[in-house]
């Protein structure tokens, strides 16, 4: 032990300035590294954050545009109901994906959107009911008169057909009084069916235009009504993809256009019924 101590204590200072310059530099490194790999490790949470983050909102972006999309052609829906020739088929075709993407948004969306989202469903589902009630009642009519019409048009054609199997039967000198008694019978029988048809046909078609027109009338209130409740749902939605910078410039535009369209629909119901 004391030949060691001695051997040490004649390693000349030089070597020892040498040996713990080295080791400071060694330790020097060592807390580089080490911070260098803490720093790598905040970058790497960063950018896994920050892709993490990316993600979502662009999920989030996909999710609700689908359902901005949705919502607006189910609303689109609601003024194409006043032509009573627009089938059940093409509102099913119209509105088949929207159950589907409307419950999508609730994965993705906040509680609070989730429940702006439920809001305007509901009160959109409870419009389609109504209208589609009322809707069918006009439809009735409106079948009800393509019956009368349809029978009218066969009575007159069979009004016709009487008609030329008489000027042929007298251009063949046909004289069988019973044969001319039948067919005029017969003449007055779809006489008498075009007449009928007729007054019923004018009847259904008087009841028709009122209803058809209050109808109209309630499928744009309706559809106005509905593009008034948007805004809850629509900045809740703007909000979780960060862009709601002025709710209220939005609102105001909103109903800025909903008023111009309102006027623009009185005057065609005013021209209508002048």
């Amino acid at each position: 032990m004391e030949s060691f101590i001695e051997l040490i204590s004649k390693v000349p200072n030089v070597i020892w300035s040498a040996v713990i310059a080295s080791f400071l530099t060694f330790l020097g490194v060592l807390w580089t590294n080490r911070g260098n790999e803490k720093r790598q490790t905040a970058l790497l949470e960063h950018e896994k954050q920050k892709y993490q983050s990316e993600q979502k909102l662009a999920l989030k972006k996909e999710v609700f545009l689908n359902v901005a999309r949705s919502f607006a052609d189910v609303l689109g829906i609601i003024p194409k109901l006043m032509n009573l020739d627009f089938t059940q088929k093409e509102i099913e075709i119209q509105m088949s994906d929207h159950s589907g993407i409307v419950a999508k948004s609730y994965l993705a969306a906040k509680e609070e959107s989730v429940a702006a989202i439920l809001n305007y469903s509901a009160e959109t589902a409870e419009v389609f009911i109504q209208l589609m009630k009322e809707r069918a009642v006009a439809l009735d009519h409106k079948k009800a008169i393509e019956i009368y019409q349809v029978t009218i048009d066969s009575a007159k054609k069979e009004k016709d057909r009487i008609i030329s199997i008489m000027k042929e039967l007298n251009l063949q000198g046909h004289n069988n009084q019973a044969t001319f008694d039948y067919l005029n019978k017969s003449y007055e029988t779809q006489e008498g069916i075009v007449n009928r048809s007729i007054v019923s046909l004018e009847e259904q078609k008087s009841i028709l235009q009122p209803l058809h027109m209050a109808f109209a009338k309630k499928c744009l209130s309706e559809h106005s009504r509905l593009l008034s409740l948007l805004p809850p749902m629509t900045i809740a939605l703007r909000g979780e993809l960060e862009n709601d910078q002025n709710s209220q410039t939005f609102v105001d535009a909103l109903n800025d256009n909903i008023k111009r369209m309102n006027v623009a629909f009185d005057s065609i119901f005013e021209s209508k019924e002048a």
